[in-house]
């Protein structure tokens, strides 16, 4: 049941709601971590604008049974991909949703006795009143290996999208004004009966096969008037939080 490296390829992008402010909105900072992506053999690549970044790593795998450790036995399994990145918004817009979108593929064999799976959270978000107030991790994707009573094969796609609502404060433009986002990715394998050749392995693979994760969020622009007024800028009164929307094949301006 060995199976080669593998690398897995998570794709980023950004899309302002109107390309007018597509140039000053940013993702940044992309940082990864873990015992399913170390930083020591994962690559980064942006693009020229910041606007989408690739991160390559290699071994995404989860096998049981593991090597022996002093931390424990080896019927368990879990590998752990941290994501952190920072999204700056420019002066006079906030963010309202982040989309995660799943088109990726594997291959899980598991023996009998052995369950295994795949999940996705969102653990954080900070800065421009994103924060989530004590709540604990939100779980986005999952796919799971459960029957112990067979023998299991499974070439498997995971393929979805989750919207994660976020409504930031509006940006004043500032230098250290970011949304934060903590994402994180586990990839698990666990005998639970079975004797000593009892084994299981699920990996994510890219090799030969293409998969990613891609991240798209949307802003709205924030613009401040006179209560009731027109809402071109300037006033002290309540905000009117305006967007563009594609009407009939133009960009049309919605303020509430």
């Amino acid at each position: 049941m060995k199976l080669s490296t593998s690398f897995l390829a998570l794709a980023f992008s950004t899309l302002a709601t109107a390309n007018a402010f597509a140039g000053n909105f940013e993702f940044q900072n992309i940082r990864v971590g873990g015992s399913g992506c170390p930083s020591s053999s994962t690559q980064i690549v942006t693009a020229p604008d910041l606007s989408s970044a690739s991160l390559l790593f290699q071994g995404f795998e989860s096998h049981v049974p593991t090597a022996p450790s002093p931390k424990g036995g080896t019927n368990i399994s879990l590998l752990n991909c941290n994501v952190f990145l920072d999204i700056r918004l420019p002066a006079g817009q906030k963010l309202e949703t982040l989309e995660v979108s799943y088109d990726m593929r594997g291959n899980a064999f598991l023996d009998r006795g052995v369950t295994g799976s795949f999940r996705s959270f969102l653990m954080s978000s900070a800065g421009l009143g994103t924060e989530r107030g004590g709540r604990g991790p939100e779980l986005l994707q999952e796919r799971s290996w459960l029957n112990t009573s067979i023998d299991q094969s499974d070439d498997f796609v995971v393929r979805a999208t989750k919207t994660i609502l976020l409504s930031s404060q509006c940006g004043n433009g500032n230098a250290g004004e970011k949304v934060q986002i903590h994402l994180q990715h586990q990839l698990g394998t666990q005998i639970v009966s079975g004797d000593s050749r009892t084994e299981g392995t699920i990996t994510m693979d890219s090799s030969d096969m293409s998969g990613g994760i891609r991240l798209r969020a949307t802003t709205s622009v924030c613009r401040q008037g006179p209560p009731g007024g027109g809402g071109n800028g300037g006033g002290r009164g309540p905000g009117r939080n305006c967007r563009v929307e594609r009407q009939n094949g133009r960009a049309v301006m919605v303020c509430q």
